[in-house]
């Protein structure tokens, strides 16, 4: 699966995929050269807000403020890991550059 980084720190998550996130929050962690992006169980774990983009659903997240530097934006490639229920997406090397 694609997810998409912009310019301005968002990530964007369509409405597919972001089904996984029931409460509309999430975790975002950097782990080595990943960013890991994990459902928050119930609303009051607190969490980052995954915001409506669209009628269809999709949805974005801010990550920009955890970003190590020299992540620029793009299409990256990224996986769901059902053993540590996240979405795995490397950072360096996998990425696929964008227009938007």
């Amino acid at each position: 699966m694609k997810l998409e980084l912009t310019s301005t720190g968002y990530l964007h998550i369509p409405a597919e995929e972001a089904v996984r996130f029931s409460t509309g929050t999430a975790i975002a962690l950097v782990r080595g050269e990943e960013l890991w992006v994990m459902p928050v169980s119930h609303l009051g774990a607190g969490g980052l807000l995954l915001k409506q983009r669209n009628s269809r659903g999709d949805r974005s997240l801010f990550v920009q403020e955890i970003l190590p530097e020299g992540v620029s934006s793009g299409v990256f490639d990224a996986v769901w890991d059902d053993q540590n229920g996240a979405f795995r997406l490397s950072l360096f090397g996998s990425q696929k550059t964008t227009e938007r």
